[in-house]
């Protein structure tokens, strides 16, 4: 079977269902790449012909197909989610956060049950969860310790000799069952109203709550009743959202919202900025074009009330291009989160298009995995007071609002960590808050420029861009165009009129760092330098020294940052003074026309489309727009359409 080449294999793999894996060699363990299919023998005959960027570089690897058929999609389904959490293939989309999510766990295996915070599940005991975050497990079980006495310490009891009540005890926050203090029928009514509480089934506790806050109010206890107030808070901003509530609602549903959009889009509709996005995939950087990025919203509805909002984030890859879909974002997300789970509800409502019935039955015979048509015409024939469509929606905007803030987030921190690099690689004392970039941009020294640029905290700052028209060097010189800016830029330094940088990157290598050298030893001061050349960047010292940073890093994406935006503000000011000058040498030799007049003409020129006007098209619109003389606007008109470049 070794000597068959992989589309021969192929041709001998079975027309049914089943999972297949790509494997590295014959000898490897642990696959590529695991995936499941309708029909393997089609499924795999695709791989051998797809243009798919993700494909590509996965067949460039694999070297050995494996496959196991199963009986039906959902036996297929099932074994695809064993395979992908015990081996983790490199190729196979995950969670962001691919770890273990933590849930409350109430140890009803135990005689005297506890509650605590947990990322493993045991048989015999009750589970809540899982939770994305687990600082809002952790504030849950906080909150309900704090309501109901139960016991904290990992004891196992009940114990052969009764132990002596520790200071929980004393302090009204244990009902000491190592000390037989309570029954266990008695803690067992307790441990249910605990369970009621987190569970949502809660309209009693917080009626309880609030009358024994009015009580301790009219008392003159304002302590203990601010206590139970901010409880009451706790109901109302983290646990249960009065604002989404409906009536006469029995069955328990989730609501999963989907955003996802390719780099390009995903920057128009959220109004990001090319430099707000960190690309980064599998720990490299990534190629804008065939970046995905994915957000999942969970909605959990339990008796007609919103209980809670979980956030999840798909990892982004540069293999990702249109062939990776929402549907497979989504199944993503029910493999990791549903699998396994105690607590499932009646209805998992997903977007229209998303064909993931079948996990309605990989999960469970009473959980059913519609799409939000269908679960909208359940709710019309049960007539309850539900509003599927923007539910949602809803769950679709905050998916893209918390897209948003991570990328944001996600650059900001990477912003940090490159800042840090930057600190440690060239010797710094602290982290550049500050850093300016300067670059110089002329035409064999015609119209010579330089630009300066500022980046705070590792991003473009524009209040602190500067432009200098350079004015003492004749011809093409870039070392002394530099020393030219760099002493105008410190000179201002020196006064106080503005402040100094922690770094200055010039945009070229050794001579132009030297020239900027010499002008801050003039000017007395210390501040830090360094170059970077354009084509192999590579970073030049003070002390004379060429060296490589890696590349892909954070803290090289801001120098390549501020490189960039300095050569672009350069050039750009470099072309503005062309286009200028070469307008204004097209009213020499022409009389009748002063500065103001001038003025006027150019305007109109910029406002006027040349590509489709003729010469008396546009002497006539001169004429009209300016009042110069017919023999004046036809000079001007001919001479635009046969002497200005363009």
């Amino acid at each position: 079977m070794s000597e068959l080449t992989l589309s021969e294999r192929i041709a001998h793999a079975p027309d049914s269902c089943g999972v297949y894996q790509w494997f590295e060699s014959a000898e490897s363990k642990t696959p590529l790449y695991v995936g499941k299919a309708r029909n393997l023998r089609a499924r795999l005959r695709q791989y051998l012909t797809s243009d798919d960027l993700k494909t590509t570089f996965l067949m460039k690897r694999a070297r050995d197909i494996r496959w196991i058929a199963t009986d039906n999609e959902t036996e297929a389904l099932l074994l695809e989610n064993n395979l992908i959490k015990k081996y983790r293939p490199v190729y196979n989309v995950r969670l962001k956060d691919d770890k273990q999510y933590p849930y409350i766990c109430i140890s009803m295996s135990e005689a005297f049950p506890r509650i605590y915070l947990t990322r493993r599940r045991l048989p015999g005991n009750l589970y809540f969860g899982p939770f994305s975050k687990a600082q809002v497990a952790r504030e849950k079980i906080q909150l309900t310790l704090d309501m109901f006495a139960l016991r904290r310490r990992p004891l196992k009891l009940p114990l052969a000799k009764p132990a002596k009540p520790c200071l929980n005890y004393h302090l009204k926050k244990c009902l000491a069952p190592c000390a037989e203090k309570i029954t266990r029928e008695d803690y067992a009514a307790i441990v249910q109203q605990a369970i009621d509480f987190i569970s949502g089934n809660d309209d009693e506790i917080r009626r309880q709550i609030e009358i024994k806050m009015q009580r301790l109010a009219a008392d003159m206890k304002f302590e203990e009743a601010a206590k139970l107030r901010d409880i009451l808070a706790y109901f109302n901003e983290r646990n249960i959202s009065p604002q989404v509530e409906m009536q006469n609602v029995t069955p328990a549903f989730d609501i999963v919202g989907v955003y996802s959009a390719e780099y390009d889009d995903l920057k128009k509709d959220l109004s990001l900025r090319d430099e707000d996005i960190t690309l980064r995939a599998n720990g490299t950087e990534s190629t804008a074009t065939f970046v995905r990025f994915a957000q999942i919203c969970l909605l959990k509805f339990r008796e007609g009330r919103l209980i809670a909002k979980e956030n999840f984030s798909v990892t982004e890859t540069d293999m990702a291009d249109s062939a990776l879909s929402d549907a497979e974002f989504a199944e993503t997300f029910f493999r990791d989160y549903y699998m396994g789970m105690l607590d499932l509800p009646a209805y998992i409502v997903v977007p229209d298009g998303l064909e993931l019935g079948q996990w309605g039955a990989a999960l469970g015979h009473n959980v059913r995995v519609v799409q939000l048509g269908e679960f909208s015409g359940v709710v019309r024939t049960s007539s309850r007071e539900i509003n599927p469509p923007a539910l949602m929606q809803m769950a679709t905007n905050n998916a893209r609002l918390v897209m948003r803030e991570r990328l944001l987030s996600e650059n900001l921190r990477n912003q940090r960590i490159g800042l840090k690099q930057l600190q440690k690689f060239l010797g710094l004392k602290a982290p550049p808050q500050i850093i300016e970039c300067y670059d110089i941009s002329n035409i064999q020294g015609s119209e010579p420029v330089a630009s300066g640029v500022m980046l705070r905290d590792g991003m473009p700052y524009k209040p602190g861009y500067r432009k200098y028209r350079i004015k003492t060097v004749e011809g093409a010189n870039d070392p002394a165009m530099m020393y030219e800016a760099i002493s105008r830029r410190l000179a201002r330094v020196k006064t106080g009129e503005v402040a100094a940088a922690d770094l200055i990157v010039i945009d070229g290598g050794s001579t132009q760092l030297s020239a900027a050298m010499r002008a801050r030893s003039e000017a007395g001061l210390s501040i830090p330098m360094m170059g970077l050349a354009k084509k192999l960047e590579d970073i030049y010292t003070e002390d004379g020294r060429i060296l490589l940073f890696d590349k892909e890093s954070p803290g090289m994406q801001i120098l390549r940052r501020a490189r960039d935006e300095a050569h672009r503000f350069a050039v750009s000011y470099h072309r503005n003074l062309r286009m200028k000058r070469n307008l204004r040498s097209v009213f020499d030799g022409i009389d009748g026309i002063g500065e103001k007049k001038r003025a006027a003409i150019l305007l109109s020129l910029r406002k006027a489309d040349l590509g489709v006007m003729t010469a008396d098209d546009l002497a006539k619109k001169i004429k009209k727009e300016t009042g110069v003389s017919a023999e004046a606007s036809q000079a001007l008109a001919q001479k635009i359409f046969t002497g200005l470049p363009g």
